[in-house]
């Protein structure tokens, strides 16, 4: 049975009797399990940024994302884990686990634990497997460690404008569940220039990726399924920075933004302070997918 067909069935009930235990979590029975109905699908949009200051962040021209904190639920004081490199941040963000759980340190993957310690997209593809789940990086290693098992990942190595007519090109023509739009050039330039909001250059490609996510939440708006979908969009990133660069355990490199927007999101400044493993609960949460505590998560449902 194809997913159009099984998710069909769902839809209209003719298969409520015969959904299989398998799709759920351990610790989700039945009555709890919630599929998509036609006028409240819940889907899920992350937009990573790598290396973006939240101060940074605040000083660029960035009208697009100044729209998601607009109306959405934000924070510029956001934490990251004590191995502020993209490896461990990216994988804290997508695992929902701490370092010392998914054992990712650096940019090397080695001593990685997620066969343990899954990525949020593995997760979804073993209990929701009717979900299409997809991804667009411009990182190579995301795709080749991190998350491997979506149903649709494309690469652009350090091309984020190939990234974004991706993104667009999915949001148009297909129908994605979850999806992972990943820009990775901001990083690039705060190393060749500085990670600090003084630094032209990079606050110049903050505005140049804003622009991009721009043309993404476009996409978004104008599908012709919009009114009766449910989108929840998470941006955040995996580290700060300074002008020496970025890998240390001090506040310019741990200190990110969170911003969590979707109409049903409280508009407004998050009262708690978000982190990095919030962001696999929050989505999981959306998605009505039940946590199972055996997982060990170490994050919240934060910013809905």
């Amino acid at each position: 049975m194809n997913r159009r067909t099984f998710l069909e069935k769902i839809v209209t009930g003719t298969l409520a009797a015969t959904v299989s235990n398998s799709l759920l979590s351990s610790t989700a029975t039945a009555a709890e399990y919630q599929p998509p109905s036609l006028v409240d699908r819940p889907k899920v949009l992350l937009i990573g940024l790598d290396g973006v200051r939240p101060d940074a962040l605040q000083v660029a021209r960035t009208p697009n994302i100044d729209d998601l904190i607009k109306n959405g639920a934000f924070s510029y004081h956001a934490q990251a884990g004590q191995h502020t490199w993209s490896g461990p941040g990216w994988s804290n963000i997508l695992t929902g686990v701490w370092e010392q759980k998914h054992g990712v340190t650096d940019n090397s993957f080695t001593h990685s634990h997620y066969q343990r310690y899954p990525s949020v997209f593995t997760r979804v593809e073993q209990l929701r497997p009717e979900l299409y789940t997809a991804t667009v990086v411009s990182w190579k290693p995301l795709k080749d460690y991190l998350i491997p098992h979506a149903d649709q990942c494309i690469v652009h190595i350090e091309d984020d404008h190939r990234v974004m007519n991706d993104a667009v090109s999915l949001l148009t023509n297909e129908d994605p569940d979850l999806m992972f739009v990943y820009f990775g050039n901001v990083d690039l330039v705060g190393h060749k220039h500085g990670f600090h909001p003084t630094v032209t250059p990079y606050r110049k490609e903050i505005e140049n990726v804003d622009r991009e996510i721009g043309c993404v939440l476009n996409a978004l708006h104008h599908r012709t399924r919009y009114t009766r979908e449910s989108w929840l969009i998470l941006c955040t990133t995996d580290h700060g920075g300074t002008m020496e660069g970025h890998g240390k355990n001090i506040p310019e490199d741990r200190t990110i933004f969170y911003i969590v927007g979707g109409d049903s999101v409280p508009r407004g400044r998050i009262p708690v302070t978000p982190y990095q493993v919030d962001v696999v609960p929050t989505i999981l949460k959306h998605l009505r997918i039940p946590v199972d505590p055996t997982w060990g998560l170490d994050g919240k449902v934060c910013g809905i």
